[in-house]
C-alpha cells in the first residue's frame, strides 16, 4: 500500500513536470484562453501546454487533468491519455464524462470489454448521457454488432418530448358553452 502511494505520488510529480515543461514550450499570447477550445480546434500541443499551466496553478482540478487526457487522445498517445484520465478520476471519481472519455480511449486501443465496463460505470452515474451512449454505439460498431450499435446510437440522440396539442374547442363546444351561459343567464333574470 505504501509502495503504491509512493508510486502514485511519483507519477503525479512526473506528469506535473511534463505538463509544466509543455506549458513553457507552448506559451499563449493571452491569459484568457479556454484550454478546452484549443482541444476542440485541434490545437492539441497548445491545449496540452494550456492545461499544464492550469494544473500548475491548481493540481486538484479533475477537469484540467482530463483535458490533458483529451489532448493526448487526439494526437494518438492513448496510453498517456489513460494516465491523465486516471489522475482525473482519482480527483473526481463520479464524473460520467471522464469515465466516458476513458472508455473511448480504451475503444481506440481495441480493449472493447474494458471499454464497455467503464462505459457501464458512466451510465450508472448518468443513464441519460448522450456522449456515453454514442461511445457505446462506437464500441458495438467496432465489434460488428449493428443491432446493439443502432440501439445505443438511438439512445444517444436527445429525447424529443412531444408537447400535447392545445385542447381545441369544437364548434359544438362553443355552441354548448354559449347555451349554458345563455340558459344560466336567463335563469338569473
Amino acid at each position: 500500500m505504501i509502495r503504491q502511494t509512493k508510486s502514485l505520488i511519483f507519477c503525479f510529480l512526473c506528469l506535473s513536470c511534463v505538463s509544466i515543461c509543455m506549458a513553457q514550450d507552448f506559451p499563449l499570447d493571452s491569459g484568457n484562453v479556454d484550454c478546452a477550445d484549443l482541444v476542440t480546434d485541434g490545437q492539441n500541443a497548445e491545449a496540452f501546454g494550456c492545461f499544464g499551466r492550469a494544473i500548475e496553478a491548481d493540481p486538484t482540478s479533475a477537469f484540467d487533468w482530463a483535458g490533458q487526457g483529451d489532448a493526448m487522445n487526439n494526437i494518438g498517445f492513448y496510453y498517456q491519455a489513460l494516465v491523465y484520465y486516471e489522475m482525473a478520476l482519482d480527483l473526481k471519481p463520479d464524473s460520467s464524462n471522464i469515465l466516458t472519455s476513458k472508455g473511448r480511449t480504451l475503444t481506440r486501443l481495441g480493449k472493447y470489454d474494458e471499454a464497455l465496463d467503464i462505459l457501464a460505470q458512466a451510465l450508472d452515474l448518468n443513464p441519460d448521457n448522450t456522449y456515453t451512449w454514442e461511445s457505446i454505439g462506437d464500441v458495438y460498431t467496432e465489434l460488428g454488432d449493428t443491432d446493439k450499435a443502432d440501439a445505443a446510437y438511438a439512445r444517444s440522440k436527445p429525447a424529443k418530448t412531444a408537447k400535447p396539442a392545445p385542447q381545441r374547442k369544437t364548434v359544438d363546444d362553443y355552441l354548448s358553452s354559449g347555451r349554458e351561459v345563455a340558459s344560466s343567464h336567463e335563469e338569473g333574470i
